[in-house]
């Protein structure tokens, strides 16, 4: 149902959405009666980067979505590629409403990061205030950090990570751990910057194998869902990521000889 909004709801434009780096929109979308919000981001407002093709950030947040449905991670909110919006072809993505209790990752002082956090780096604000950035460490997050792995995230800010639901609902069973802002993936070389380093050196359960081998195998299915939205080198190099994480075993630790945490963090 959610889909079929994305894909064929009547659209009315809300406005431009604060602070983004590009050009994001929230709209609303009439389907069969019912109101849902969405993010559009028109490939026409992508800011040239130095690093990532030009008109790309829109496929691969459609991508993002793709391979974690694939594997059954459900950590990307429902996404489509559209035509038919107001500035032109562009993503659609379902709009996470985040619970009043979203505290997946965290800002504290040193003596307040909350019981079930890992500190993950110390930072001094400019009125001179020491804080901690600290996440959870539940499945929750952990998925968003395994998805991370797999798609080469080059920004999960802590503002990306969304604890709530894509449709207005107070069920337990609809809420969940969402990855947002996922245009800055699949490149074909190492990029990944992430908050989410408390899983390094953890196993990998028995499900993530699984999923690692299915993309290490990329099979006809998986490759034509993907490969309208990434080059064939950036999907050999989703494999090649694949083959490597099965062969550690384990989550990675921060490489010593690049930036791992992406600016700004939060």
């Amino acid at each position: 149902m959610l889909l079929d909004a994305l894909e064929a709801g009547d659209w009315t434009e809300m406005g431009s959405i604060p602070r983004a780096s590009n050009d994001t929109r929230l709209l609303v979308l009439d389907h069969e009666g019912r109101a849902i919000k969405a993010v559009y981001k028109p490939i026409s407002g992508e800011r040239p980067l130095t690093d990532f093709p030009l008109e790309t950030l829109a496929l691969r947040e459609v991508a993002a979505y793709r391979l974690s449905a694939a594997l059954d991670l459900g950590v990307v909110p429902p996404t489509v590629l559209r035509d038919d919006l107001p500035a032109g072809r562009g993503s659609l993505q379902a709009y996470v409403e985040a619970s009043d209790d979203d505290e997946a990752v965290t800002l504290s002082a040193v003596d307040a990061i909350p019981v079930d956090h890992t500190p993950i780096f110390a930072l001094r604000t400019e009125d001179g205030r020491d804080l901690v950035l600290s996440h959870a460490v539940d499945e929750g997050l952990r998925a968003v950090a395994f998805f991370d792995l797999l798609a080469n995230n080059a920004d999960r800010k802590a503002g990306h990570v969304i604890s709530g639901c894509c449709l207005p609902s107070t069920a337990a069973a609809d809420k969940g751990v969402f990855g947002i802002d996922n245009g800055l993936t699949f490149h074909d070389e190492e990029k990944l910057r992430t908050v989410l380093w408390g899983f390094s050196r953890a196993s990998f359960h028995a499900e993530e194998i699984e999923a690692l081998e299915e993309v290490a195998a990329m099979d006809e299915a998986l490759r034509a869902q993907l490969s309208d939205c990434l080059s064939a080198d950036e999907l050999q190099a989703l494999r090649h990521r694949a083959n490597r994480l099965l062969a550690a075993e384990f989550f990675p630790e921060a490489s010593a000889d690049r930036t791992v945490i992406p600016w700004p963090p939060i």
